[in-house]
């Protein structure tokens, strides 16, 4: 599943997004990120609550819209070291369920100008639930150039 927070047709599934950037000594940049997703994940079957099945997990790339006054035109941000967090937000459904994130992590090679890539794998045992929503909250340090 792909997200992308500058798409104009996906923007509704992005809740209390919050952003802040500071300049640190050493003109390196601080930029934070954080808010919720919603991604309405369901495994194979689940319109049978107890339906058992075995573990299905999806890949998920969320791209999360860099701030509109963080970089001007023509810069760039090369991220230097990130800190990533997703963890689940909100499930529906009345089954004994378990999803979880089973790693996530911020694309740092290329620097950004447009997007701060994040990708998770999120895994379920059983297929009774809904997972409607993820939280994240990304830390990143860099730099900003031209």
């Amino acid at each position: 599943m792909h997200l992308d927070q500058s798409d104009s047709s996906q923007i509704e599934r992005f809740y209390s997004v919050h952003s802040l950037h500071y300049l640190l000594p050493g003109n390196q940049t601080i930029l934070m990120l954080s808010g919720i997703v919603e991604v309405n994940l369901r495994a194979p079957g689940w319109s049978e609550e107890s339906a058992t099945s075995s573990t299905y997990q999806e890949d998920l790339t969320v791209d999360l819209a860099v701030p509109n006054d963080f970089l001007v035109t023509g810069q760039n941000f090369k991220i230097t070291q990130a800190v990533p967090y997703i963890g689940l937000n909100s499930l529906s459904g009345s089954a004994h369920t378990s999803w979880g994130v089973n790693n996530f992590s911020v694309e740092t090679e290329k620097p950004v100008t447009r997007s701060i890539r994040l990708q998770a794998k999120l895994d379920v045992s059983c297929s009774g639930e809904v997972l409607q929503r993820i939280a994240y909250q990304v830390t990143l340090l860099g730099m900003v150039s031209n």
